[in-house]
């Protein structure tokens, strides 16, 4: 995160600004980034707040459920599955964010 350590608050804030009036989503760096921030403005132990693989999961199911639900593709459920796995450290189940995602790309896999 090299580039964002020495960004000052403005900067990173019109960065964000900038990137949503293109309707991109924010990176796992630039989400790590606000969440350590955050914590250590509450000056709370990051170690207790903060899981990197939460933080990839959360990005990712955001960019994936911003999609129109015909567009949600097999990749798409692989790769969110993947991330919940290892965010929260078991399979994902039964009404999980990932179940969801792959049963909509399922049913566009079987209607094309």
């Amino acid at each position: 995160m090299s580039d964002l350590e020495n960004m000052d608050t403005l900067r990173f804030r019109e960065r964000v600004h900038q990137r949503r009036r293109h309707s991109q989503p924010l990176t796992d760096e630039e989400i790590t980034y606000i969440t350590q921030q955050s914590a250590e403005l509450a000056d709370e132990s990051l170690t207790d707040q903060v899981n990197p693989d939460q933080i990839r999961w959360a990005s990712k199911a955001e960019q994936v459920l911003s999609k129109p639900l015909n567009e949600i593709t097999m990749d798409d459920a692989r790769n969110l599955t993947s991330k919940e796995a290892r965010a929260f450290a078991d399979l994902p189940a039964t009404g999980s964010v990932a179940s969801h995602v792959h049963s909509a790309a399922e049913k566009n896999a079987d209607g094309s």
